[in-house]
């Protein structure tokens, strides 16, 4: 109960962003190892408004992982993230 309570309030602020602003967020932990619960939630609320709003996440998400190797930016389409 608590973690969905949790997931719901980021998933509130989260879709309130621009697509650029989640891209900002999104690089914003490139290369950060930690990793708590609330990154966790935080980070699929993020992956969930990208595929939300028809963005197209294959160059990051594989369904199962996120990968926080490289930065990302929306290609000329404003379609498709791709890795920078």
């Amino acid at each position: 109960m608590a973690r969905t309570y949790k997931y719901q309030s980021i998933k509130n602020n989260i879709v309130k962003m621009s697509v650029e602003s989640l891209i900002e967020e999104f690089n914003a932990l490139v290369g950060k190892r930690y990793w708590t619960s609330a990154r966790a939630t935080h980070d699929a609320a993020v992956i969930d408004t990208f595929i939300k709003r028809g963005v197209d996440v294959s160059a990051i998400y594989n369904g199962k992982s996120i990968s926080f190797l490289r930065p990302v930016a929306l290609d000329a389409t404003r379609s498709k993230l791709v890795t920078i």
